[in-house]
């Protein structure tokens, strides 16, 4: 199975994420640069024992000194050939917007290299485990970061569909939910590690980031339900009857203009809304004569979108039918 993109509207432009990824292209076209195209074999050697991570070199150096992690961050940048930046590269891309989205900028990048170095000491654990060549053997990679934003996306977006292009007697295409495609994912990471399919690639890195990532992702989970729960905080004193008293704060929440586009026929007029990362069941819709009102929170409770259009027929006050798929709403109302 190849993913090819997800159906997962955003709210805002990934700039942390377009980053990222020029980042880690950069960094590969230095590497090619310096090994002259991996032919190089005590340059490739050089460079990948000075900045990957080595997990001898970190027990070494101590724990206690700044140096011996920063090649934990390092390692995050480099590949090991094209395939392997390019197989991350696309990952990050599918799904790494939407956790951007989510997090903000620069939650994001603090979050997706804290990912990377927890990888890199799961990594580390496992080398020490097994001892011998495994602790003088350099990792390199994004992939456990990438892998703390698979997590992270399997629990904050499980309903999202991924499509994905398979390969079975014949090649087509399917949309597969996020939760279905990536704990299928994790499965393949925790056999490969268990029988040691595919040598030379940090399976564990993959199982640590991914475990980071879901608890990320649980936790943001939890504080989205907590705030859709107590929408208010008891904190404010206003005067009620000559009498002090404390009434309920209601929570703020960025108010979103929506986006709007409508057309209309002889029998009936559709309204198409942009309203992402909302449950249908949450969308408040009211009809007035020729005016509709739509109010929607998105599933974190940090957003509300709130919007009217006005038509230019008289319409029923009840719609014919709505439908909201991928961040789209469609609404059909039946003129009078």
């Amino acid at each position: 199975m190849f993913p090819l993109y997800d159906e997962n509207p955003r709210t805002t432009r990934p700039y942390v994420n377009y980053v990222l990824i020029a980042v880690n292209f950069g960094v590969f076209i230095w590497e090619v640069i310096v090994t002259g195209f991996f032919t190089n074999e005590e340059a490739m050697i050089r460079i990948f024992v000075d900045y990957g991570f080595v997990p001898a070199k970190f027990l070494e150096s101590g724990p206690l000194r700044i140096e011996a992690y920063s090649p934990a961050l390092s390692s995050i940048f480099m590949h090991a050939g094209i395939m392997h930046l390019l197989g991350n590269m696309l990952f990050l891309w599918i799904f790494g917007d939407n956790i951007e989205d989510r997090f903000g900028h620069g939650k994001y990048l603090a979050i997706y290299l804290f990912w990377g170095f927890v990888a890199s000491m799961a990594h580390l654990a496992w080398a020490m485990s097994v001892g011998g060549n495994q602790l003088l053997i350099p990792a390199v990679g994004a992939s456990g970061a990438i892998s703390g934003v698979l997590g992270a996306y399997l629990l904050m977006f499980p309903k999202a569909r991924v499509v994905t292009l398979l390969f079975f007697f014949f090649i087509t295409t399917t949309r597969i939910p996020a939760f279905a495609y990536l704990i299928m994912w994790f499965v393949f990471q925790v056999f490969s590690a268990s029988f040691d399919v595919g040598g030379g690639v940090a399976y564990l890195a993959h199982i640590g980031g991914f475990a980071i990532g879901a608890t990320f992702g649980a936790g943001y989970r939890s504080l989205a339900k907590a705030r859709l729960k107590v929408s208010y905080t008891p904190t404010k004193r206003v005067e009620e009857k000559g009498k002090e008293t404390e009434r309920p704060r209601q929570l703020e929440q960025i108010i979103r203009p929506l986006r709007m586009e409508g057309i209309t026929t002889p029998k009936y007029v559709e309204i198409l809304v942009e309203i992402p990362g909302v449950d249908e069941r949450d969308i408040a819709i009211t009809v007035s004569d020729n005016t509709v009102f739509i109010d929607a929170v998105t599933e974190d409770g940090y957003r509300r979108y709130r919007g009217k259009a006005i038509l230019r027929a008289k319409v029923k006050k009840e719609p014919e039918f709505t439908h909201y798929l991928n961040g789209i709403l469609r609404i059909r109302l039946v003129r009078v």
